[in-house]
């Protein structure tokens, strides 16, 4: 088996990187990274040493590595690896855990370094398919904020701050600027700071108030969009392309998906 080697980052998506390695049997020295580290295996065993404390990782389980923290993550000695590896930005760490915990001066570590749970395993594996992809930026940020802020609920000893009151008028103003900017590629960190709150608390308070989360909203103003162009003769491509689709294939999956019917069996008017 080849050993194989990929790393993924996006200008849209500025505050996670991942790395994807298969069939490795590579031995690292000890290192450290300014990022909040979150790993998967994938296939085999890794041996992961931090702070003269070892830890077997094996699939079904996520390590968990603090910023600037020494470690060194290896296979058993003549045996191949495979896993997952994302790089989160501390900053943007700091954010969600602001929003969950209060405003704090520092990074609060998670109280494990190996996290036993398949829902979060298989969460993890699910972000690392969806974020390469053609999701919308704003989905995908939702994602990564969801899962870190569950993460950070269930990892670090802190209780949750209780959610601010009154906020129906807000998501309003946001529920309106996604429609009228429906074809704009926006990621959650970019619409929070239009409206001046944190990103956690605005998918919190939006998901609670709207019953879905922003990005679903904004791809459903999307196909509203794109059906009073249909019904005006636009031609499909022009749609897909004014409306931000990556392409009209794009746009053809989306459209059946929430309308449950193709573009073209829309824009063709018949006779019931």
């Amino acid at each position: 088996m080849k050993t194989t080697h990929a790393f993924w980052t996006d200008a849209e998506v500025p505050f996670v990187e991942l790395r994807f390695t298969r069939h490795s049997g590579e031995s690292y020295k000890e290192h450290c990274h300014r990022q909040f580290c979150v790993g998967a295996v994938t296939e085999g065993v890794v041996l992961t040493t931090i702070r003269e404390r070892s830890y077997a990782a094996s699939p079904g389980s996520l390590v968990l590595i603090r910023p600037e923290e020494v470690h060194s993550c290896n296979p058993p000695e003549g045996s191949l690896r495979s896993y997952v590896m994302t790089f989160f930005d501390l900053h943007w760490c700091r954010s969600i855990q602001d929003a969950l915990f209060g405003d704090g001066e520092e990074f609060i570590c998670p109280s494990t370094s190996l996290l036993k749970s398949e829902l979060f395993y298989h969460s993890l594996l699910t972000l690392a398919d969806l974020l390469p992809g053609d999701a919308l930026p704003l989905e995908k940020t939702e994602k990564l904020t969801q899962f870190l802020a569950d993460l950070f609920v269930t990892v670090c000893d802190r209780t949750i701050a209780p959610p601010e009151k009154g906020q129906g008028d807000l998501i309003q103003e946001v529920k309106r600027y996604l429609r009228e900017q429906s074809e704009l590629k926006i990621t959650l960190e970019e619409l929070s700071a239009v409206f001046r709150c944190n990103p956690y608390h605005l998918l919190r308070t939006f998901k609670k108030v709207v019953g879905i989360p922003p990005h679903a909203y904004l791809l459903n103003a999307r196909i509203e969009r794109a059906k009073e162009l249909l019904l005006d003769g636009v031609g499909l491509a022009a749609v897909a392309a004014e409306m931000g689709f990556t392409d009209q294939s794009h746009f053809h999956k989306t459209f059946r998906r929430i309308v449950a019917a193709t573009p073209a069996q829309y824009q063709r008017r018949s006779e019931p």
